[in-house]
C-alpha cells in the first residue's frame, strides 16, 4: 500500500510535468535522497538557471534549483534531465521573475560582489496540496544560497526539506554545493522550530554553511568545496518545489514562510537587504498557474502558498 500510494503520485506528477530527455544548458543539479523507506527516488535536475535579464524589469522564464536530500539519506548518482516543458508567463512587473520551481527573492550583481547570505525561518506546519488527499505525499524546501540565479557554474546553499506523508510531518536540514551531491545534517528538526541559515564564501571555490536550530540549541557547521569557481554574483532566499528523478513532488501547502533577518554581505563588508538594488522577486508558476506569491522588504522575504498540483 505504501509503495503503490507513492507511485501513484509519481505517475501523476510525471504526467502533469513531462520532462524531455535533452539536458538543459547550464542546469543546476540537486540531490534528492531517500525520504521514507522504501521510496528511493534517484537524483534529479532542477530547471535551467533563472535568466535575470536587464530589460526593463522583466525576468527570464525558468529557475535554477537547489535542495537537500531526504531524511534517511542513501547513496545516489547524479543524473541529468532537463527542464519541464511548460513555459510560464513572464511578469511585466519591475523586478519580478517567474520560475517553475522557485519562489522567493534573489539579488543579481556583478561577479565577486557577495561574501555571505543569511536568513531565519520557522519550519512550517504543513497541509496537503490544495485539493490533495490527507493520506498523500507532499513536500518542499526552503533555503538560502550564493549563486545559482544567474551564475551558471556553481551554487552553495543550506536549507531544510519539509515532508507531509499520511498526515505526518517531517523535516531535515542539509547543505549543498553544485555540482556535488547535497548532504543531510544530523539535526533534530520539528514543525515550529526556528532555523537560522548562513552561507559564507571563504574563497572562490570554498564556503562554510552554518545551520542553527534556535529552538533546541543544535547547530552544524559544514565546510564546502566547489569544483567550479563561484561567481559570487547572487544571493537568494528561496522556497522550492523540489524534483525527484523526472517528476516534481506534489507541493505541500506550507501556508507562509518568512525569512527574517535576511541579508547578504558584500566583499567590501557592507550589508544589503533582499529588496535593494539588483533584487528580484520570484513567483513560482507551473503550467500557467501561479503557485506562490513573494514579497520582500529591507530585512525579510515572505513566500505565500497559493495553490499546487490540481487533483
Amino acid at each position: 500500500m505504501f509503495s503503490s500510494t507513492l507511485l501513484s503520485y509519481a505517475l501523476l506528477a510525471s504526467t502533469v510535468f513531462a520532462i524531455p530527455t535533452v539536458p538543459p544548458n547550464g542546469g543546476i543539479a540537486r540531490r534528492v535522497g531517500r525520504h521514507v523507506a522504501p521510496f528511493r527516488p534517484a537524483d534529479g535536475v532542477s530547471e535551467g538557471l533563472l535568466n535575470a535579464r536587464k530589460n526593463g524589469g522583466s525576468g527570464g522564464g525558468s529557475g535554477g534549483g537547489s535542495g537537500g536530500g531526504g531524511g534517511n539519506g542513501g547513496t545516489t548518482t547524479k543524473t541529468a534531465t532537463s527542464a519541464p516543458t511548460s513555459t510560464p508567463p513572464v511578469s511585466s512587473a519591475p523586478g519580478v521573475l517567474t520560475s517553475n520551481i522557485w519562489g522567493g527573492a534573489g539579488i543579481e550583481s556583478p561577479a565577486n560582489t557577495y561574501h555571505s547570505v543569511t536568513g531565519t525561518l520557522v519550519v512550517p506546519h504543513l497541509q496537503p496540496a490544495a485539493g490533495g488527499a490527507s493520506t498523500g505525499y507532499y513536500g518542499g524546501s526552503a533555503w538560502v544560497g550564493l549563486d545559482g540565479m544567474t551564475c551558471q557554474t556553481s551554487l552553495v546553499a543550506a536549507g531544510i526539506d519539509f515532508i507531509y506523508f499520511n498526515e505526518s510531518i517531517t523535516a531535515n536540514t542539509w547543505t549543498e554545493v553544485f555540482p556535488n551531491p547535497g548532504a543531510d545534517l544530523s539535526m533534530t528538526v520539528n514543525a515550529g522550530d526556528t532555523i537560522k541559515l548562513t552561507v559564507t564564501a571563504t574563497s572562490t571555490t570554498t564556503a562554510t554553511a552554518v545551520v542553527e536550530n534556535l529552538s533546541n540549541g543544535q547547530s552544524s557547521t559544514v565546510s564546502l568545496t566547489s569544483p567550479s569557481a563561484l561567481c559570487l554574483a547572487n544571493a537568494e532566499w528561496i522556497v522550492e518545489d523540489f524534483q525527484e528523478s523526472t517528476f516534481l513532488i506534489p507541493f505541500a501547502d506550507f501556508g507562509s514562510i518568512t525569512f527574517t533577518d535576511a541579508s547578504a554581505t558584500t566583499q567590501s563588508g557592507s550589508t544589503v537587504g533582499p529588496s535593494g538594488a539588483g533584487s528580484h522577486l520570484i513567483n513560482m508558476v507551473q503550467t500557467g498557474r501561479q503557485f506562490t506569491s513573494a514579497s520582500s522588504d529591507a530585512s525579510s522575504v515572505t513566500v505565500n502558498y497559493l495553490t499546487s498540483i490540481p487533483f
